[in-house]
């Protein structure tokens, strides 16, 4: 998909700025930070989970739009920090990209296949869902990304190791490990339904909505997993910064310390709850950053839970997926089809 290098920043600006002619204008502007929220991409059909390194910003889309074609599947999208340009990294097809992980030089994501029917059956060799990586650096449109592993059951989340990366599947009921340079997958977990999951070095947590648990094993020995809190209100996705791992929890937000220590508890961060539970989180410097659907808002919280939720954004349409880097926070809103900045200053 290519779409104009303006079109959006355009439409952004028009009310504040009728006055701007072309896109050195528009470019000086934003070099400025002189526009705090700004929609940088629009026509987006269902986009999802999104992630950011020092150039890009990549999301994945849940289902097909015109520079798809007739395909049933979805799109794997880039786009330079620095440009307007939206690019698909994937040819059509009938896969459905979902969960997005990045580390230096690949994209990792979970995928299924639209088009498949019937009941999907491992045994048979059935690959009806996927967990594919292709290089940033790779031609594109691409045909396809490498299969790490193929099978029945789709990875809700994926989180990176140096070595390997991690998915949450709660339909097979397990956490799958894989190399990151292919070969026979490792199942870390029997039971459950995993949904959400981080990575601590040697040690995978992850949240299970459906049994309100969160768990953790330690991938360095032999240790069996450990469930570490009960009775949670259905938590959710997880993140990590220096000192604590949240996880989403109700219409509020846990935290509880990466020292592990006996004596440690998780604590709630929020005396005034958010309107909604949220759904999705992302952390940078002393700002979490909340997403929530249903409430249509994005909100900044202090990790020491000072001051209460900040709302950000309003009146998005369908803020889902978000990440946060030094450039700015980011989202995307499923709705509506767009994706979101906001210069945190």
């Amino acid at each position: 998909m290519r779409s104009s290098k303006c079109s959006a920043v355009t439409l952004a600006l028009a009310a504040l700025a009728p006055g701007l002619n072309g896109c050195a204008e528009i470019a000086g502007l934003e070099d400025r930070q002189v526009i705090q929220l700004m929609t940088i991409a629009e026509n987006q059909a269902e986009p999802r989970a999104i992630a950011l390194d020092e150039e890009a910003i990549y999301w994945t889309s849940g289902r097909s739009d015109g520079s798809q074609g007739s395909s049933k599947g979805g799109a794997l999208r880039r786009q330079i920090k620095d440009d307007w340009e939206v690019v698909d990294l994937l040819g059509p097809s009938n896969e459905v990209p979902d969960a997005i992980a990045l580390d230096a030089t690949h994209i990792y994501w979970s995928s299924t296949d639209a088009a498949f029917e019937g009941d999907c059956n491992p045994d048979e060799g059935d690959t009806r869902d996927k967990l594919l990586k292709l290089p940033k650096a790779a031609p594109i449109p691409a045909a396809g990304g490498e299969m790490l592993w193929g099978s029945c059951g789709a990875a809700s989340a994926i989180a990176l190791s140096a070595d390997n990366v991690y998915s949450a599947r709660p339909n097979a009921n397990r956490i799958t490990s894989v190399s990151k340079q292919g070969g026979s997958r490792t199942n870390l977990t029997a039971g459950g339904e995993p949904l959400y999951l981080a990575i601590d070095g040697s040690l995978v947590y992850w949240t299970d909505p459906k049994n309100k648990t969160l768990s953790v094993i330690d991938i360095s020995g032999d240790a069996p997993e450990k469930e570490l809190f009960s009775e949670l209100e259905p938590p959710g996705l997880l993140v990590l910064d220096e000192a604590n791992l949240y996880w989403l929890h109700g219409n509020n937000v846990m935290r509880y310390s990466r020292s592990g220590a006996d004596g440690d508890v998780a604590g709630l961060l929020l005396d005034k709850e958010l309107p909604s539970p949220p759904t999705g989180i992302a952390t940078y410097g002393d700002y979490l950053y909340i997403t929530v659907k249903e409430a249509k808002s994005v909100y900044r919280l202090r990790k020491d839970g000072a001051g209460g939720p900040q709302e950000i954004a309003a009146n998005q349409e369908g803020p889902t997926g978000i990440a946060a880097d030094r450039t700015g926070v980011y989202w995307t809103n499923s709705v509506s089809g767009q994706i979101v900045r906001f210069n945190d200053e």
